[in-house]
């Protein structure tokens, strides 16, 4: 974003959205800091293969057993960096692969609301660090743009087999791997399953009522105002360290009009500025024997 994104605009639009109540159940972020009944707060559970410690809801009782929900929490942004796919080819060795993630960072620009789920963030980890010797759980950094708190969600694309013995393997999606690099590595110790999946929509808006309907990765831009559902999980990490990391589940589109019309702005800009220079031009023409003209001269982009 540069001086041709209206940041004053996007960030009184993304107030707009992030703090009109949804329909059904609430499960924006920003809505734990106002919970502050601990019946109702989210309890840490730790979860086998792989190893993770989640937050759920107060487990069901069912006749096969207790039932235990994964939280997934909604958090409206305007994108700062992204990556998502699809997965270009590059030359990378086998064990890297558990690094590659789908992952971008967002913005409320100082919108009170996006404020109060960065502070809810940090609420969830003051929860989850008693689950953990002093010390051993890295401490929560939010990243920042300019002066503006900022969350960064992520999700890998491979599990290490070893940590997910049981996991079932889905075959990716062609516009999230179309080169198959990434379906070539499972035979060496990877496995892609519904922890992996990130879902990406685009919200349609017909007489007054909105949809979210699936569409591709590549439909998304920097300056593009975004819902987010994330997880909150801490992963184990080497020397009997831990950390919380904010796994993105989907991603919706909600408004591509501040990014689209900055975009307008910058190509009308560098049109205006774009320098010309004067050139002569020399063309050979004729049969047999060649003959140089000088045609006088002309105006040229550079």
């Amino acid at each position: 974003m540069d001086r041709h994104y209206n940041i004053d605009a996007a960030r009184n639009a993304l107030e707009q959205l992030g703090c009109s109540a949804p329909e059904g159940e609430d499960r924006r972020l920003a809505s734990l800091v106002k919970v502050p009944d601990q019946a109702n707060q989210p309890q840490v559970a730790r979860f086998e293969h792989p190893q993770t410690w989640r937050l759920i809801k107060n487990a069901n009782a069912t006749e096969e057993g207790t039932e235990k929900e994964e939280m997934v929490f909604t958090v409206a942004g305007v994108i700062t960096v992204i990556d998502f796919p699809p997965m270009e080819r590059r030359s990378v060795a086998l064990g890297q692969y558990k690094f590659f993630r789908q992952s971008l960072t967002i913005t409320g620009l100082g919108s009170p609301t996006f404020e109060a789920a960065v502070e809810a963030t940090s609420s969830m980890f003051a929860k989850f660090q008693r689950q953990f010797p002093e010390g051993t759980l890295e401490v929560w950094q939010t990243p920042r743009y300019q002066s503006h708190s900022c969350l960064a969600i992520s999700n890998r694309y491979l599990t290490p087999r070893r940590d997910a013995p049981n996991m079932e393997h889905i075959p990716f999606d062609p516009e999230v791997d179309p080169h198959g690099q990434l379906e070539s590595v499972i035979k060496d110790g990877y496995v892609h399953g519904e922890e992996n999946i990130v879902e990406y929509y685009t919200q349609m808006d017909k007489d007054g009522k909105k949809s979210f309907l699936k569409c591709g990765p590549q439909n998304f831009r920097l300056g593009d105002m975004v819902e987010a559902q994330m997880s909150l999980v801490v992963v184990p990490l080497r020397k009997q360290k831990f950390k919380m990391m904010a796994v993105l589940r989907a991603i919706a589109l909600l408004d591509s009009s501040f990014s689209q019309e900055a975009t307008t702005k910058r190509s009308m800009t560098a049109n205006t500025l774009r320098p010309t220079s004067t050139v002569s031009l020399k063309r050979k023409v004729g049969y047999g024997t060649e003959r140089e003209t000088k045609k006088g001269n002309m105006e040229v982009d550079v």
